[in-house]
């Protein structure tokens, strides 16, 4: 025990002797490089009260020269802290002292920074009481340093966010904006949508904290931020539109602005504002291809299925191997098909004939080119040209339309769908 307890009072000791700004003495280049051997050795070993006094000697010489000496030196003071033979107060001390080690580090390496910043959070947030508002700013440092954090310490900060909310309500804002980054970020992450659902139970409770913060910074863009989607959770879209207006006026280039505007727009219904909005996050980022897409849903959703079809097939064009876009052909076919049985036949399905039937076969051999050309949309296209089944031409259909083929072929007429010129091939054995 007497051992443990000098190697901390040998480490303050060394922090108390050391000028402003440096543990180094007089540089002695070789004394450091043989005392970082001797460390090497035995914290490879395992024999970290040996080791110790050895790595406190090469910080004394050298403190930049050995980079990775500082977190090695708090791997020894964690293993000294998992010695459970030790006595509480010295297994504290170590806890301390990796602390102190982390802050050296810091300070000596900083290219290293991110990562020291992160395991002394992870330290304080896990060996320490009482210190939770300390780890939270050790991560929040660490992230901001690196944003490509891995999830495991990001979802540590956000547990820490959420664990003292009843200290400090402003951490729970945080936390749905960590998981809510996430979320965008990789929506398949299933611990971010289940802490957002834990930290949002009611949208306008949400829209109420986000107002009342964008209200003490109005021009602060990531609350700004905070509040558009606040409302957009809320499906409050107009004043979402407010929010991200403000955005994309003081960011023209924020494509991610861009988006969440065409969003609020589309799902407020308002299509053409929509797809300006679209059109403008593409000239920002012409590789979100998806955004081409949801252009040809606006169209659709106009009802304008000309523009849809051209549009979804100019995307479709456009990239090869991409099958969604014939998904997306599909669906205006059927929303043409039903657009007509509401509007020139009353509502009536009885009234079901063979115009229609072409159009809804011409949806089945878009959802065939989806799948041949992605092998991943196989199962969903299949479900699809199934359901269809009872809706396109039966073999009488076409006998009794049998003057119509020519060539195998069978053009579509009506006038609910002049626009399509296409003909379907049609067989009747």
């Amino acid at each position: 025990m007497k051992r443990y307890r000098n190697l901390l009072v040998t480490s303050i000791l060394l922090l108390s002797l050391a000028p402003p700004g440096s543990l180094a003495q007089t540089a002695n280049p070789a004394e450091a490089a043989k005392n970082w051997s001797l460390f090497f050795e035995y914290h490879k070993n395992g024999d970290f009260p040996t080791a110790v006094p050895y790595a406190w000697k090469v910080i004394q010489l050298d403190p930049t020269r050995f980079k990775t000496i500082y977190a090695k030196l708090a791997e020894c003071y964690y293993g000294l802290y998992q010695n459970k033979d030790t006595d509480s107060t010295t297994r504290q001390a170590n806890a301390d002292s990796m602390i102190l080690v982390y802050d050296l580090g810091i300070k000596n390496v900083p290219e290293r920074a991110a990562g020291l910043w992160l395991t002394r959070g992870y330290a304080l947030g896990t060996y320490f009481r009482g210190r939770d508002d300390d780890a939270i700013m050790s991560y929040e440092k660490a992230i901001e340093l690196d944003p490509k954090t891995e999830f495991a310490y990001v979802d540590q900060l956000g547990v820490l966010y959420m664990r003292n909310i009843d200290n400090n309500p402003e951490y729970r804002m945080k936390a749905i904006h960590l998981y809510r980054k996430v979320h965008e970020a990789d929506g398949t992450n299933q611990v971010a949508m289940d802490r957002l659902k834990q930290l949002i139970s009611d949208p306008q409770e949400l829209v109420n904290l986000a107002e009342a913060d964008l209200k003490n910074d109005p021009e602060n863009p990531e609350k700004i931020w905070n509040a558009a989607k606040a409302h957009m959770d809320a499906e409050q879209f107009a004043e979402a539109q407010k929010d991200l207006v403000k955005l994309v006026k003081k960011f023209p280039k924020a494509g991610n602005y861009w988006n969440e505007l065409a969003k609020a727009y589309q799902r407020d219904g308002k299509f053409k504002q929509a797809i300006h909005a679209y059109e403008e996050a593409l000239k920002v980022n012409p590789a979100v291809r998806e955004n081409r897409l949801n252009i040809a849903v606006c169209y659709r959703q106009m009802k304008d299925y000309t523009a849809a079809r051209s549009t979804a097939l100019k995307a479709g064009q456009g990239e090869k191997g991409w099958g969604q876009p014939y998904i997306e052909i599909a669906e205006v076919y059927k929303a043409a098909v039903e657009n007509c049985i509401r509007d020139a036949k009353g509502g009536d399905w009885a009234k079901l004939d063979i115009e229609d039937k072409l159009v809804y076969r011409l949806a089945q051999q878009a959802y065939e080119r989806a799948k041949s050309l992605e092998k991943t949309l196989t199962s969903e296209c299949n479900q699809r040209i199934n359901e269809l089944s009872t809706l396109v031409p039966s073999i009488e259909d076409l006998f009794f339309n049998k003057a119509r083929i020519i060539n195998g072929k069978m053009a579509i007429g009506g006038s609910c769908y002049t626009w399509v010129h296409e003909e379907v091939a049609v067989d009747l054995k």
